[in-house]
């Protein structure tokens, strides 16, 4: 049987849409090998590391046995196995990034959890090591081919956080459709001026994380001031951002402006708390997510 050239034609482009160019394999963590102990960590960066970049640990401090949720983006591929070390034995152990996944990858930003187990984790610095990647003309741009570092904390005393007990007054600790929540948290932060050291307000953040079927992340922090006089003075820091960003969402005024990472943010106040809304993409806030949290919070932000 004969087949057209117009079939041939047709097959061959179908198969060059159902491929995709994907990065290269990265290089073996620790580079020479899947487990290898590696040691001083603690001091300058290992020459197969890198500084992470569009990647963060929320909370970045926690306890025996928190959960830490680990978020990357910004990149056009994150290679779906991290791996953590265990400081106890001194070895990588693999972990599974989730997302939109494409073989070995994930599509633009991925999301996985860490247990802070006692088993594996010593009291102190430990270590993430992430592989993402972006394509630069013909090129592949790896971070220099080399695992982005990150470290996070674990605190020996075992138990909640004081402020956690608070945390399901703040945020919506519930699914918003079509996002699922992910995990919360709480812990003390504080607002200091450029350039300054002494905290102009000292506050306690509460954090939730939610995400949807397809990837898609959106992280609430709620800073619960003292009083509204320090929020006020703590909000004169981002002038410039709020009259720039001013938008009316609903009967709600809201501030809407792109972060260092190109995520959207939206940013009000309500009473003592104000409210940052990150959508970790960066053409448009994420409209469930803000409804619900206006509905909790209605803004009385004013223009600066």
């Amino acid at each position: 049987m004969k087949i057209s050239s117009i079939l041939l034609l047709l097959i061959f482009v179908l198969a060059a849409c159902s491929s995709e160019e994907l990065p290269p394999s990265p290089p073996p963590v620790g580079g020479s090998g899947y487990g290898q102990a590696v040691a001083g960590l603690a001091g300058a960066m290992p020459d197969w590391a890198a500084p992470a970049k569009n990647l963060v640990a929320t909370p970045a401090q926690g306890f025996y046995g928190d959960n830490v949720i680990v978020s990357v983006s910004n990149y056009d591929y994150i290679y779906k196995n991290a791996y953590l070390f265990n400081s106890q034995v001194r070895v990588w152990e693999k972990t599974t990034l989730q997302g939109d996944a494409v073989q070995d990858w994930v599509r633009n930003q991925a999301i996985g959890g860490i247990n802070l187990d006692p088993t594996k984790f010593k009291e102190g610095d430990n270590y993430l090591v992430v592989y993402a990647c972006n394509k630069s003309g013909e090129n592949w741009e790896c971070n220099g081919k080399k695992w982005m570092l990150l470290s996070f904390k674990v605190n020996a005393k075992a138990g909640a956080i004081p402020e956690l007990a608070y945390v399901n007054q703040f945020v919506i600790n519930s699914g918003l459709p079509p996002f699922a929540i992910m995990g919360v948290t709480a812990e003390k932060d504080n607002f200091t001026e450029t350039g300054k050291t002494i905290p102009i307000a000292d506050v306690i953040r509460y954090d939730a994380r939610y995400r949807e079927s397809g990837g898609l992340t959106v992280l609430v922090h709620v800073f619960d001031f003292k009083n509204r006089q320090e929020l006020e003075v703590s909000l004169a820091l981002f002038k410039e951002i709020i009259n720039q960003g001013w938008k009316e969402h609903n009967g709600n005024n809201v501030a809407v402006f792109l972060d260092e990472f190109d995520h959207r943010v939206a940013v009000w106040s309500s009473g003592k708390q104000i409210l940052y809304v990150e959508t970790h993409k960066s053409d448009s806030a994420n409209k469930e997510i803000i409804d619900a949290y206006l509905k909790k919070y209605p803004s009385d932000l004013k223009k600066q």
